[in-house]
Protein backbone atom coordinates (compact mmCIF):
# COMPACT_ATOMS: atom_id res chain seq x y z
CA UNK A 1 0.00 0.00 0.00
CA UNK A 2 0.93 3.64 -0.52
CA UNK A 3 1.90 5.13 2.88
CA UNK A 4 0.54 8.36 1.15
CA UNK A 5 -2.42 7.39 -0.12
CA UNK A 6 -5.37 8.95 1.53
CA UNK A 7 -9.00 7.66 1.48
CA UNK A 8 -10.61 9.19 -1.64
CA UNK A 9 -14.46 10.35 -1.96
CA UNK A 10 -16.54 10.44 -5.22
CA UNK A 11 -17.80 13.80 -5.37
CA UNK A 12 -19.42 14.36 -8.89
CA UNK A 13 -20.18 11.76 -11.54
CA UNK A 14 -20.83 12.95 -15.15
CA UNK A 15 -23.15 10.58 -17.34
CA UNK A 16 -24.50 11.46 -20.61
CA UNK A 17 -28.57 11.53 -19.19
CA UNK A 18 -30.88 14.08 -19.70
CA UNK A 19 -31.68 14.28 -16.17
CA UNK A 20 -34.06 17.59 -16.72
CA UNK A 21 -36.05 15.52 -19.38
CA UNK A 22 -36.75 13.07 -16.47
CA UNK A 23 -38.31 15.74 -14.50
CA UNK A 24 -34.91 15.94 -12.11
CA UNK A 25 -33.24 18.66 -11.48
CA UNK A 26 -29.33 18.61 -13.23
CA UNK A 27 -26.93 18.74 -11.77
CA UNK A 28 -29.18 16.69 -9.13
CA UNK A 29 -26.80 15.85 -5.28
CA UNK A 30 -27.28 12.93 -3.56
CA UNK A 31 -25.65 13.46 0.09
CA UNK A 32 -21.65 14.82 -0.79
CA UNK A 33 -22.10 13.27 -4.42
CA UNK A 34 -23.06 15.39 -7.53
CA UNK A 35 -25.06 13.82 -11.00
CA UNK A 36 -24.56 16.07 -13.60
CA UNK A 37 -25.04 15.41 -17.73
CA UNK A 38 -22.34 15.89 -19.99
CA UNK A 39 -19.52 13.08 -20.99
CA UNK A 40 -18.97 10.42 -19.14
CA UNK A 41 -16.36 11.06 -16.16
CA UNK A 42 -15.95 11.69 -12.40
CA UNK A 43 -14.34 13.88 -9.73
CA UNK A 44 -12.74 13.15 -6.64
CA UNK A 45 -11.67 14.50 -3.01
CA UNK A 46 -8.75 12.88 -2.26
CA UNK A 47 -6.83 10.34 -4.16
CA UNK A 48 -8.55 9.65 -7.36
CA UNK A 49 -7.95 5.93 -8.62
CA UNK A 50 -7.02 5.95 -12.13
CA UNK A 51 -8.61 3.26 -13.71
CA UNK A 52 -9.24 5.18 -16.80
CA UNK A 53 -11.97 6.70 -16.89
CA UNK A 54 -12.22 10.21 -17.65
CA UNK A 55 -12.22 13.35 -15.07
CA UNK A 56 -14.89 15.99 -14.89
CA UNK A 57 -15.45 19.23 -13.23
CA UNK A 58 -16.85 18.93 -9.80
CA UNK A 59 -20.13 19.86 -9.24
CA UNK A 60 -23.18 20.86 -6.61
CA UNK A 61 -26.30 19.98 -7.73
CA UNK A 62 -30.19 20.65 -6.01
CA UNK A 63 -31.25 17.36 -3.52
CA UNK A 64 -34.55 15.88 -4.64
CA UNK A 65 -36.41 14.32 -0.96
CA UNK A 66 -36.93 10.95 -1.55
CA UNK A 67 -34.15 10.27 -4.14
CA UNK A 68 -30.74 8.45 -3.21
CA UNK A 69 -27.61 7.32 -5.05
CA UNK A 70 -27.63 3.79 -4.78
CA UNK A 71 -24.32 2.45 -6.49
CA UNK A 72 -22.07 3.53 -9.29
CA UNK A 73 -20.82 0.67 -11.51
CA UNK A 74 -17.12 0.91 -13.00
CA UNK A 75 -16.89 -1.80 -15.94
CA UNK A 76 -13.28 -2.88 -16.23
CA UNK A 77 -11.18 -5.73 -17.91
CA UNK A 78 -9.06 -7.31 -15.50
CA UNK A 79 -11.06 -6.88 -11.59
CA UNK A 80 -7.54 -7.95 -9.99
CA UNK A 81 -5.38 -5.23 -11.66
CA UNK A 82 -7.98 -2.46 -10.70
CA UNK A 83 -8.78 -3.64 -7.14
CA UNK A 84 -4.54 -3.39 -6.65
CA UNK A 85 -4.74 0.26 -8.22
CA UNK A 86 -7.92 1.12 -6.60
CA UNK A 87 -6.22 -0.17 -3.11
CA UNK A 88 -2.46 1.38 -3.71
CA UNK A 89 -3.89 4.94 -4.83
CA UNK A 90 -6.64 5.49 -2.08
CA UNK A 91 -5.90 3.31 0.70
CA UNK A 92 -9.44 1.66 0.48
CA UNK A 93 -9.97 -2.62 1.01
CA UNK A 94 -13.09 -3.58 -1.14
CA UNK A 95 -16.21 -4.08 1.53
CA UNK A 96 -17.07 -6.99 -0.49
CA UNK A 97 -16.10 -9.29 -3.77
CA UNK A 98 -18.60 -11.27 -4.88
CA UNK A 99 -20.02 -12.44 -8.42
CA UNK A 100 -22.72 -9.98 -10.20
CA UNK A 101 -24.18 -12.00 -12.79
CA UNK A 102 -21.60 -14.64 -12.66
CA UNK A 103 -18.69 -12.13 -13.44
CA UNK A 104 -16.26 -11.12 -10.15
CA UNK A 105 -16.75 -7.46 -8.68
CA UNK A 106 -15.37 -5.79 -5.96
CA UNK A 107 -17.49 -2.99 -4.00
CA UNK A 108 -16.13 -0.31 -2.33
CA UNK A 109 -17.32 2.48 0.03
CA UNK A 110 -16.39 6.05 -1.35
CA UNK A 111 -19.56 7.89 0.03
CA UNK A 112 -22.16 5.78 -2.66
CA UNK A 113 -21.02 2.38 -3.21
CA UNK A 114 -18.25 1.63 -5.89
CA UNK A 115 -19.29 -1.13 -7.68
CA UNK A 116 -16.38 -2.51 -9.52
CA UNK A 117 -17.75 -5.27 -12.15
CA UNK A 118 -15.06 -7.51 -14.80
CA UNK A 119 -16.24 -7.22 -18.08
CA UNK A 120 -15.04 -8.05 -21.50
CA UNK A 121 -14.27 -3.86 -22.14
CA UNK A 122 -10.91 -3.01 -23.49
CA UNK A 123 -10.59 -0.40 -21.37
CA UNK A 124 -12.60 0.37 -18.14
CA UNK A 125 -15.55 2.47 -18.29
CA UNK A 126 -18.09 4.48 -16.00
CA UNK A 127 -21.17 2.43 -16.95
CA UNK A 128 -24.30 3.86 -15.07
CA UNK A 129 -25.62 4.66 -11.68
CA UNK A 130 -28.37 2.99 -9.90
CA UNK A 131 -30.63 5.37 -8.03
CA UNK A 132 -33.83 4.38 -5.52
CA UNK A 133 -36.71 6.45 -4.81
CA UNK A 134 -39.22 6.28 -2.37
CA UNK A 135 -41.80 6.60 -5.50
CA UNK A 136 -43.72 3.54 -6.09
CA UNK A 137 -41.76 2.39 -9.24
CA UNK A 138 -44.78 1.56 -11.04
CA UNK A 139 -46.00 5.18 -10.82
CA UNK A 140 -42.20 6.01 -12.03
CA UNK A 141 -42.37 3.93 -14.89
CA UNK A 142 -45.65 5.38 -16.03
CA UNK A 143 -44.21 8.97 -15.67
CA UNK A 144 -41.25 8.21 -17.97
CA UNK A 145 -43.00 6.48 -20.47
CA UNK A 146 -46.03 9.10 -20.58
CA UNK A 147 -42.68 11.18 -21.52
CA UNK A 148 -41.73 9.03 -24.09
CA UNK A 149 -38.85 6.89 -22.62
CA UNK A 150 -38.48 3.08 -22.97
CA UNK A 151 -38.91 1.83 -19.29
CA UNK A 152 -38.34 -2.00 -18.15
CA UNK A 153 -39.99 -3.43 -15.50
CA UNK A 154 -40.47 -2.51 -13.11
CA UNK A 155 -39.39 -6.04 -11.58
CA UNK A 156 -37.61 -8.24 -8.81
CA UNK A 157 -34.27 -6.93 -8.62
CA UNK A 158 -30.92 -9.01 -7.43
CA UNK A 159 -31.12 -7.81 -3.90
CA UNK A 160 -34.20 -9.95 -1.67
CA UNK A 161 -36.95 -7.54 -1.11
CA UNK A 162 -36.09 -4.41 -3.63
CA UNK A 163 -37.51 -3.90 -7.01
CA UNK A 164 -35.63 -2.28 -10.20
CA UNK A 165 -36.91 -0.75 -13.67
CA UNK A 166 -33.70 0.24 -16.24
CA UNK A 167 -34.13 3.01 -18.74
CA UNK A 168 -32.91 1.66 -21.94
CA UNK A 169 -33.06 4.76 -23.78
CA UNK A 170 -29.87 6.77 -22.49
CA UNK A 171 -26.17 6.56 -23.65
CA UNK A 172 -25.07 5.54 -19.99
CA UNK A 173 -26.63 2.84 -17.85
CA UNK A 174 -29.83 4.10 -15.52
CA UNK A 175 -31.98 2.11 -13.21
CA UNK A 176 -33.52 2.86 -10.48
CA UNK A 177 -34.50 0.73 -6.99
CA UNK A 178 -36.40 0.51 -4.47
CA UNK A 179 -35.43 1.44 -0.72
CA UNK A 180 -33.14 -1.27 0.48
CA UNK A 181 -35.69 -3.96 2.88
CA UNK A 182 -34.29 -4.22 6.96
CA UNK A 183 -34.03 -7.91 7.70
CA UNK A 184 -36.03 -8.58 10.49
CA UNK A 185 -34.34 -10.90 13.47
CA UNK A 186 -35.49 -14.06 14.12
Amino acid sequence: MNPEATTAELTTISLPIPWEGLALPEPIQFDRTAVTYGDVGWAWSGNMPNLGVAVCDPSRGEAVAGWDLDHVVVLVPDLDAAVAEFTARTALSPVLRMRVKGRPAAHYRVGPLLEIIESPVRAATLYGIVLVTTEPLEVLALRWRSMGRDVSGPTTALEPGRRILTLRDTEAGLAVMTPTVAVADH
